[in-house]
Parts: C-alpha cells; sequence; structure tokens
C-alpha cells in the first residue's frame, strides 16, 4: 500500500502534511503580524532586562502550544540576541483545591535537580561562604537558603531538599534530616524560589530564564476560594515589573480575556502582565488559510519529486494551473480548499486545515489522483 509520503513527494522526516509542535517548532506560517508582535516583545525585553511576561490565549486549535513552542525555539537558537534557558511544561492535571504547588512543582521537575545543583555549584564557586547569605537575602528565607546549599549534600539530603523545594510534604525524619519545616506552602516562597532559580541560572550561565507553563485554560477546573487566592497571588508575584530574575509566559483556551481563569483575569495580575501583554491568537480567514496552506504544502514536498509527479501526472489536473506553492492541489484546487476550510463561520484553525488536508489528501489516493483539483473537490463536496 502506497503511503501519503511516497505518494505525493513529501520530503524524508514527515508521513503526512500534519505539524509537529516540537518538531516543527522553527516554522510559523501564516502568522506575520502576531510573529512582528511577539519578537517587538523579546527584543523590547532582552534589550531593557525585563523579562517577557506574556499571556497567550484563543480558540481551541488556533495555535497556542506551537506558539509557544516557536518562541521557546527562537529563545533557544538565537542566543545572541535573546540569551536565555527555556523550561517549558504543560500544566499537570489539576482539582478544585489545587495550588500553584501543582504548576511549580512542574516547572522545578522540568528543569531537573541535576541542572539546579550545577548551578547551586557555580553559584558557591563564585560567593564561596557567602552562598546561603547571598541566598538567604535574595528570598527573604533561612529555609530556602538552606534548602538550596543542601542541594549539594551527601546521600539523600540533596534529593530530599529537591522535593521540599518542589513544595512536596516531607515525613518528619526527612525534614530533620535536612533541617527543614515539613512543607513551603506559601505563594511568594513558592515564587522566590523560581526567582532563585533564575538567579542562579543567571550567575552560572549568563542567561535569562523563561518558565512556559502551557494548557492553563485547566485552571478553570479550580474552585476552592483559597486555591484561586494562591494562584493569583503567585501570578501576581512572578508577573510583576519588579520581578526581573524570570520571565513567565502563560497559555490556555479562551476567545475573550472574560472568559479566563479568575487568576489570570484578575484586574491585579492583567495590570502586572500589562494589557497589551494579553495576546489573542485569531482564527484564520479565507486569505490566511490560503497562506498558511501554500506555506505548509512548499515546505513539505521535496522540490525534485514534485516535479516528477507534475510532469506525470499532469492530466489530474484537469486543466488547471499547478505549481510550487500549491502542489499537490492546483491553483484552483487550494482556493477551494480553503474556501471548504472556513465554510463556518469564513473562518478556521491551523488544526482543522490539517484535518482538512489529511482528508481530501487521503480520499485524492483512493481514487488514484497524485493532483487535486478544484473540480475534483467539489465532487468530493457535493458543491
Amino acid at each position: 500500500m502506497e503511503s501519503m509520503q511516497s505518494w505525493f513527494g513529501i520530503k524524508e522526516g514527515h508521513r503526512d502534511f500534519s505539524i509537529e509542535n516540537d518538531a516543527d517548532s522553527r516554522l510559523f506560517f501564516a502568522r506575520h503580524d502576531l510573529n512582528v508582535q511577539l519578537m517587538a516583545i523579546l527584543k523590547r525585553s532582552f534589550r531593557t532586562g525585563n523579562p517577557p511576561k506574556m499571556v497567550l490565549y484563543g480558540d481551541w486549535g488556533v495555535g497556542k502550544t506551537h506558539t509557544m513552542r516557536h518562541i521557546q525555539y527562537v529563545l533557544e537558537t538565537r542566543g545572541d540576541d535573546f540569551p536565555a534557558t527555556v523550561v517549558f511544561v504543560e500544566l499537570p492535571d489539576i482539582a478544585g483545591k489545587s495550588t500553584f504547588h501543582v504548576a511549580h512543582a512542574g516547572l522545578l521537575d522540568a528543569l531537573g535537580i541535576d541542572r539546579a545543583r550545577e548551578w547551586v555549584l557555580k553559584y558557591r564557586t563564585i560567593h564561596g561562604g557567602a552562598t546561603r547569605e547571598k541566598i538567604q537575602d535574595a528570598t527573604q528565607s533561612g529555609d530556602i537558603a538552606m534548602a538550596f546549599e543542601s542541594l549539594l549534600g551527601y546521600g539523600e539530603s540533596g534529593r530530599i531538599a529537591w522535593d521540599w523545594l518542589r513544595g512536596v510534604s516531607l515525613n518528619a525524619g526527612d525534614a530533620r534530616l535536612v533541617g527543614l519545616p515539613s512543607v513551603m506552602d506559601q505563594s511568594n516562597q513558592l515564587v522566590r524560589t523560581l526567582q532563585m532559580l533564575g538567579r542562579l541560572c543567571q550567575a552560572a550561565e549568563e542567561k535569562l530564564l523563561v518558565f512556559m507553563l502551557d494548557e492553563a485554560t485547566k485552571l478553570m477546573f479550580v474552585s476552592n476560594a483559597d486555591a484561586i487566592n494562591h494562584w493569583m497571588n503567585a501570578f501576581k508575584l512572578i508577573a510583576d515589573s519588579q520581578s526581573k530574575e524570570v520571565g513567565f509566559i502563560v497559555s490556555g483556551s479562551w476567545v475573550d480575556p472574560d472568559d479566563m481563569a479568575m487568576p489570570l483575569q484578575d484586574p491585579q495580575v492583567m495590570s502586572r502582565f500589562g494589557e497589551s501583554n494579553y495576546i489573542r491568537l485569531t482564527n484564520l480567514d479565507e486569505q490566511s488559510t490560503q497562506e498558511f496552506l501554500s506555506a505548509l504544502l512548499s515546505e513539505w514536498v521535496d522540490a525534485t519529486l514534485r516535479k516528477q509527479i507534475i510532469d506525470r501526472h499532469s492530466a489530474e489536473a484537469d486543466g488547471e494551473a499547478v505549481n510550487e506553492g500549491t502542489y499537490p492541489f492546483t491553483y484552483e484546487g487550494l482556493v477551494v480548499a480553503a474556501q471548504y476550510a472556513c465554510r463556518n463561520g469564513g473562518i478556521t484553525t491551523p488544526r482543522d486545515i490539517q484535518k482538512m488536508v489529511d482528508d481530501l489528501l487521503n480520499r485524492a489516493i483512493d481514487d488514484g489522483r497524485h493532483i487535486v483539483s478544484s473540480r475534483y473537490i467539489l465532487s468530493l463536496i457535493g458543491a
């Protein structure tokens, strides 16, 4: 059985025309204005030493996670312009009483104890015997200072200290071993821990630490008033302009700010992120859909194979033009495909475009066609 890859001449490494958020993070189709806006925020942030802090939101399937991954790609590949270390995590599952602990633990898990230990070791090389005092001054907590210093301890002490920094509740024996309270549960303590990690990153790597929290839509499940306040206070502290140790970028599936989970639509939180840093990803109109399709097809198809297939199967174009930016569609076929993708209200999403392409091209393979014309598409959709 023919694969879509061989049938349409798709490049090695791709099995179909689907975009993978991680592997294809360098690509950013049909979002020129958004890309300009995001790059302007990043440039301003790194020029002024004010870490990027944003909330990305939009409809389901509009491309929030891919946009987050694209920002991560830019930060990690343009080190001269944006010297940054990125920690990306999807918000873990949460319940009605879940607090900021959940996000905090997820971020530290993604960062990892080994990297944290390396940073503390380099920090101690710089500050010597004043290390604990420096950390205590920065975090306003002797316990946090003790925990960071204990990361370099022998045996189980380092792991226990890391668990405590993650917000894990220690049993009495472990707490005594490292000389710490049983749990760190205040939102300000959790944020100061993240900020201290930013200081350590800056000292060890001379880079800005940027935390990225995807799928914050799950915050809608938090219903307990105390838990909501815990999230709100954490976001308020970390988004504040005075918090220059770390960047913080959040994404969630909301069409309007009024629909957001309470911790992100609270006026005190919004004012700290800044209204202009609440960035809506809009659905694609018909023209943008054509642009998205053309860029996707051009990127995915091997140029040599494309020419061979077009020459061999030109009769399947039904007299319509087919070129680099449209194959395996004809030009007219691509226009009709974009219209079909936007059939519900004149707009669509990248996710739905990819599903539409997958459906049409699988039907084309079933019918023995290598080129998809407008006439053929109209025969499929019954228009």
